[in-house]
């Protein structure tokens, strides 16, 4: 006969490794997570309205210091969507266009993250002062990524023109 420690331990073994398992499966599962296409297509309109927001911010600086504290913002605000679309359940269909929509955010965050620091440059500074607009390749890879989902049937506007 057992001692009654000895059936506590071995019954709290028994539990841990049940919870352990749960644990296991949740995990397991939340990878693979999809979304309806109407959710996703919520996620990503979120995600194109966070970052045309902060990318209408540029276009309304009053100084050089502001364009650049704003680019750079902007660059912080697209990588960390790019990052929250990365980890969104996607909707059967749309893993690759994710997947691009993702890369394609982050090449954009450093195109403005790069534009920061180069107009941070004081060597570059003379040349600001001439600049009477931006023109980003990363954005026209963003509305090209969005376009395509477009296509495929997500209902979503592309970045706009400020």
């Amino acid at each position: 006969m057992r001692s009654r420690p000895r059936q506590l331990l071995a019954l709290g073994g028994v539990l841990l490794a049940v919870a352990f398992g749960v644990a296991v499966a949740i995990t397991l599962s939340g990878e693979d997570a999809t979304a309806s296409k109407a959710d996703y297509q919520t996620t990503v309109v979120d995600a194109r309205d966070r970052i045309d927001f902060a990318f209408a911010r540029i276009a309304k600086s009053d100084s050089i210091d502001e364009l650049i504290a704003r680019i750079d913002e902007a660059a912080a605000v697209v990588d960390k969507t790019a990052g929250q679309l990365d980890d969104a359940a996607v909707a059967k269909g749309f893993e690759d266009d994710n997947d691009r929509l993702v890369r394609t955010l982050h090449a954009f965050s450093d195109e403005l993250a790069g534009t920061a620091e180069q107009f941070e440059d004081p060597s570059f500074a003379s040349a600001l002062e001439s600049i009477t607009s931006l023109g980003f390749a990363g954005w026209e890879n963003v509305n090209k990524a969005l376009a395509a989902m477009n296509k495929k049937g997500l209902e979503v506007e592309l970045l706009e023109r400020h």
